[in-house]
């Protein structure tokens, strides 16, 4: 290794005498004050974006993210919201599901088809109306 020689005044040199730990250089002091607080982070590895079953939708201009969904139980005055994501999943109050039924029957306690019983409130259809068109404009 290779060194160079700076010039420190008085105040930096006691600063490096404060911070030494044992018989320490101030070489040392300063290699572990500034370049182990400054070595870089790696990047994160990039892990493919995975996206929910109502991505097709999106990619038809049939939802945006940011819709809202809905399902009424009128009987029991119950009304369940969802929320359609960028990636093509459903946020609820509950968590994000990549497919429209799970997404419902953790809300209601009861299996039950999301595809039908999921209402896009923007445009009055149901997912499996949308999904159909979606496939329908594929064609």
């Amino acid at each position: 290794m290779r060194f160079h020689q700076i010039e420190v005044d008085d105040d930096v040199y006691e600063a490096l005498v404060r911070l030494r730990s044992g018989f320490e250089l101030p070489n040392d002091v300063l290699r572990r004050v500034l370049l182990e607080q400054a070595e870089p982070v790696p990047p994160a590895p990039t892990v493919p974006r995975r996206v929910g079953r109502l991505m097709p939708l999106l990619r038809a201009g049939l939802v945006q993210g940011g819709d809202e969904l809905r399902h009424e139980r009128v009987r029991k005055g119950q009304i369940f919201t969802g929320e359609v994501t960028v990636t093509g999943y459903i946020k609820t109050e509950r968590g994000r599901y990549s497919t429209p039924s799970p997404a419902l029957k953790d809300l209601v306690g009861t299996e039950i088809d999301g595809w039908q019983n999921w209402l896009h409130v923007r445009s009055g259809k149901s997912l499996r109306e949308l999904r159909d068109a979606a496939r329908e404009n594929a064609e």
